[in-house]
């Protein structure tokens, strides 16, 4: 049996020591450097210290698909610790892909951990949640219950009418994302659950000008940071890469006449760019576009540039909240677990290429080291950023593995199968120089050793960010090069950062670049 902490980095065995001695605080991570791990082992060795006690731990997490990918994280992480416990997902999203769980289970098995089959129960109904709790405890084993924070109260209602386990609090809740808190929807859960241990993980804090507001600044409500790594910090120790920027610019004047069109021209140009820019075998292009609303991922999925492309041998992946888009994968609708499943595998395959499109769903959580770029087409927040650069600044596997080896450092940038992720800024989505500028800085400082990941902003009630935009009217504002005098332009002007450039280091770019 592997105790939890063996299965750690250096640097997440510190993250999770600082729990040891604080019953709540606040994780500080950069995408890509084990959040997840140190959650998994903290639960872990509170399970291990209460060995043959029944005990409620609590997941929580912004949405349904990182609900899915935290469970198998921590199934996996549990398993191979050769712990035993029952689980239960607490949204709306149903059932996880039980094939796929009982792999990890036999696979655990068959390294010596003699853990039986259980079912993993869902449902937001109270009565159910009680049902599972019970089970649990008549079988004298811990229960993990994996909620989004819309339904996370609803686990606190069932245990108020359970009178047997009066004497049984949750042991600990573990936030995941937790920046998501600081929205008046979600806030109030904090005072809802009744809990001894309580952490959050996050790779952005979010403040508020009050730190006695919701803002994670209020220290009554969710500790003092216990540990905060930098993204500079992470980019030093090879457990992300840099981020290196790519332009597309285009001549001419905004015609709204022409938006649609332009816009899939883009994306096709540029994802072929990309493509061009990696030129290796071992790398092929796996691009992430961030869309401003789901009538741009609409438009693109049937066009003629994305007929086109998948003719060429691209993979083309969509979500969003809108039906018409589904959880889409070149052009069939499936589960989201099959979607997540589907798209780890074409991302960890060297021969795939893919685009994904996404409205504000793939920014946090999601297990994909193959991105090799993405695409905002719309004006980031440093926050927002900093979780979607995080998708595509995984390591590969292989550069990862010859990095703790020992084999290269993370300076090798020329030994690396993918020493970058590319930040490729189109103008049109840009709504002023302004805003341009000030993504180039965002870049510039998060390869700055003193790269300071906390936003002052407070968050709204909405969810999923900006408001989509149901027309055309006010596109001007994003930007005028679509066209020059209505005719859709032939030619793009692409723009790649210096390899000098990209490389980590404390001074700006901007007066290098833009004089």
């Amino acid at each position: 049996m592997k105790a939890p902490l063996q299965q750690l980095y250096d640097y997440q065995r510190k993250a999770v020591n600082t729990t040891y001695y604080s019953p709540k605080g606040i994780i500080c991570m950069p995408t890509s450097t084990g959040k997840t791990f140190c959650q998994a082992a903290i639960l872990a060795n509170d399970i291990l210290n209460n060995k043959g006690m029944f005990r409620i731990y609590v997941v929580n997490a912004p949405r349904i698909l990182l609900s899915y990918q935290l469970l198998k994280e921590f199934y996996s992480f549990l398993l191979m610790t050769g712990i035993e416990a029952r689980y239960m997902f607490v949204h709306s999203g149903g059932k996880a892909n039980e094939k796929e769980l009982e792999e990890i289970r036999l696979r655990a098995n068959s390294e010596g951990h003699a853990i039986p089959y259980s079912e993993i129960g869902s449902a937001t109904q109270v009565s159910v949640i009680k049902e599972n709790i019970r089970t649990a405890y008549d079988m004298s084993l811990p229960i993990v219950l994996f909620s989004t924070y819309n339904s996370a109260q609803n686990i606190q209602y069932a245990l108020n009418g359970i009178k047997e386990l009066k004497d049984y609090p949750i042991s600990m809740v573990l936030n995941d994302e937790a920046h998501y808190l600081v929205q008046e929807q979600f806030h109030d859960i904090l005072n809802v659950l009744n809990n001894n241990r309580c952490y959050f993980f996050t790779a952005t804090t979010i403040n508020t000008p009050s730190d006695k507001g919701r803002g994670m600044n209020n220290e009554d409500a969710y500790g003092e940071i216990l540990f905060e790594m930098t993204p500079a910090e992470a980019i030093k120790l090879g457990k992300m890469v840099r981020p290196r920027m790519h332009f597309v610019r285009t001549d001419g004047v905004y015609n709204s006449d022409d938006y649609n069109r332009s816009l899939n021209k883009i994306i096709k140009d540029t994802f072929e760019q990309h493509e061009s820019t990696l030129n290796s075998d071992k790398q092929k292009p796996k691009l992430l576009i961030s869309a401003k609303g789901s009538l741009d991922i609409i438009r693109f999925l049937t066009s003629q540039e994305y007929r086109e492309l998948r003719q060429s041998g691209v993979d083309i992946y969509a979500i969003g909240s809108n039906d018409e888009i589904g959880n889409d994968i070149n052009g069939e609708k499936v589960r989201r677990p099959d979607f997540l499943k589907r798209l780890k595998q074409d991302g960890t395959n060297r021969n795939k290429k893919l685009i994904v499109l996404h409205y504000d769903i793939l920014a946090e959580g999601i297990d994909v080291s193959g991105f090799t770029g993405i695409m905002p087409l719309r004006t980031l927040s440093k926050s927002k950023f900093l979780q979607t650069y995080g998708r595509a600044a995984r390591l590969d596997p292989e550069d990862r593995k010859r990095i703790d080896a020992g084999e290269i450092s993370a300076d090798d940038l020329n030994k690396m199968i993918k020493p970058y992720a590319y930040v490729i800024i189109p103008n049109i989505v840009q709504t002023n120089e302004d805003d341009k500028e000030n993504t180039i800085q965002l870049i510039n400082e998060l390869r700055s050793f003193d790269f300071d990941p906390v936003e002052e902003t407070i968050f709204t009630t909405r969810v999923n960010g900006i408001p989509e935009r149901e027309d055309t009217e006010g596109l001007n504002s994003i930007g005028r090069r679509l066209s020059f005098n209505g005719l859709l332009i032939d030619n793009l002007e692409y723009i790649l950062e210096a390899e000098t450039d990209a490389k980590l280091k404390k001074k700006g770019l901007l007066g290098k670049l833009f004089g």
